[in-house]
């Protein structure tokens, strides 16, 4: 198979394969999560003694992720990690599956090296990748080789002793080119979106999550995965946050989560998610780390906070999209990823997909514009008050002419009018809240709630 590749395809598989070179760490550990779960398969690890290491140094410019998992028979070694063609993985079942996301950080360095040991070999393959040598083979459009010339040409391999119970493969990235990738916070970030990884205990729905899980009999794959020996969870909050001429303010909460699920005619889960409820006042901004509905497949985040915006009908209803903190995962084996992981290969189960999940999207958008009803007509009604208030309090004090008092109540007779219509408008969007049982209950009895505070507030005040 290698012989029917030459180098400019080396080149398109292994230095242009990204738009961000963030996704070279999801690579990776999409990689090592599979190793990790064909280790638990053989008994060799336990669910939670799993790990995944990603080491950022900046100083040396050096990066190194590493993970427990099965590791590479010394046998296989080289024919796996040398041949940009073949690939173990099995479509459909497996995290990874083309056999190239190994080598996405040749395009970042200029040494990529591999270290993998097999339980039970008393020994390691390591093989060093010489990428600045391999660019300089590929900018030669003069010289035509193929690319079984071309690997033998920039890769070394050696084995050596180790421990026979260790099992292992650590990727090492040597000379990093990149800032982006060295940036220990932006990949921190990017990961505890993307990667396999828990939802933080600090997310106070995220047991409602689980009890979703437990009751649909659904397997979420999670991994422990660390960035500087610091673990790392999907950031949830329970606040929204805006931020005021550089101050963090909280603008809104989370008020509770909902669920969507859909089956296959015959009883099969195809894809399933989660969302959140709040009073949905607008789009939640950047420095929400989790804002957005994400597409995850096996619990890897597919494409960006974006992706899930072409779900709704309307271009105009996008923006409802960062209205949400949610995840839909899909299930069906038939939605497989491309190979940008932006989204799935094109299949008879992603035209279904789409239809479907366009639907759940429609009431992602009614849920949007009832919000709205709802915080219009009371701003129009609490605009009301606040006028009387004045006015009451002007009788009290005094007007400064009759002007004023004359242009209040002038105000107050055209306000009426706004008044009575949402009045009707929000005793009408309340009653088809609560006869739905639409997931909006919660910020109407909210609503309720803070209303009748502040009415009693106002009895006791002086």
């Amino acid at each position: 198979m290698e012989n029917g590749y030459h180098k400019i395809e080396i080149e398109s598989l292994t230095l242009g394969m990204y738009q961000d070179c963030r996704y070279v760490y999801r690579e990776y550990i999409q990689n090592a999560a599979d190793a990790i779960d064909k280790a638990i398969q053989k008994t060799w690890l336990k669910k939670g003694e799993d790990e995944i290491h990603v080491i950022i140094d900046n100083a040396r410019r050096q990066i190194s992720i590493s993970d427990n998992g099965t590791g590479i028979e010394k046998d296989k070694a080289v024919e796996v990690l040398r041949n940009i063609a073949k690939s173990t993985k099995k479509r459909g079942e497996d995290k990874g599956f083309r056999g190239i996301g190994r080598l996405g950080g040749l395009g970042y360095c200029n040494k990529l090296i591999f270290k993998t040991s097999y339980k039970g070999e008393p020994c390691k393959t390591i093989m060093v990748w010489d990428a600045e040598r391999l660019k300089r083979i590929i900018n030669d459009r003069e010289k035509e080789e193929s690319a079984v010339e071309v690997l033998e040409r920039v890769t070394t391999t050696n084995i050596t002793a180790e421990d026979k119970d260790s099992h292992y493969f650590n990727i090492t990235m040597e000379n990093v080119s990149s800032d982006d990738l060295l940036d220990v916070r932006s990949v921190t970030d990017y990961l505890s979106m993307v990667a396999p990884v828990e939802i933080s205990s600090r997310f106070i729905y995220r047991q409602k999550i689980v009890d979703f899980e437990k009751e649909h009999n659904l397997s979420v794959d999670t991994y422990n995965i660390y960035v500087n020996d610091e673990q790392i969870y999907k950031p949830y909050t329970t606040d929204i946050y805006d931020y005021n001429n550089g101050k963090k303010i909280k603008v809104d909460d989370i008020l509770g989560v909902e669920f969507i699920l859909s089956k296959d005619d015959n009883g099969n889960i195809i894809y399933w998610g989660w969302y959140t409820i709040s009073r949905l006042k607008g789009q939640m901004k950047p420095k929400n780390l989790a804002r957005g509905i994400r597409l995850r497949k096996e619990n890897i985040q597919i494409g960006d906070e974006e992706i899930c915006k072409k779900f709704f009908s309307k271009t105009e209803d996008q923006r409802f999209s960062f209205y949400y903190f949610g995840e839909i995962h899909a299930l069906s084996k038939g939605l497989i990823p491309n190979s940008r992981r932006d989204y799935f290969g094109e299949s008879p189960e992603c035209t279904d997909f789409e239809r479907r999940i366009k639907l759940d999207f429609l009431k992602l958008k009614d849920l949007c514009y009832d919000a709205q009803k709802v915080r219009s007509s009371s701003a129009t009604i609490a605009k009301g008050d606040e006028l009387r208030d004045k006015i009451a309090e002007k009788e009290e004090k005094g007007y400064t002419s009759q002007k004023e008092r004359n242009d209040l109540q002038h105000k107050l007779e055209e306000h009426q009018k706004k008044e009575e219509q949402a009045k009707r408008q929000l005793i009408k969007i309340t009653q088809k809240i609560k006869s739905s049982n639409s997931p909006l209950k919660s910020v109407i009895e909210r609503l309720q709630q803070s209303n009748t505070m502040s009415q009693k507030e106002e009895r006791m005040s002086p």
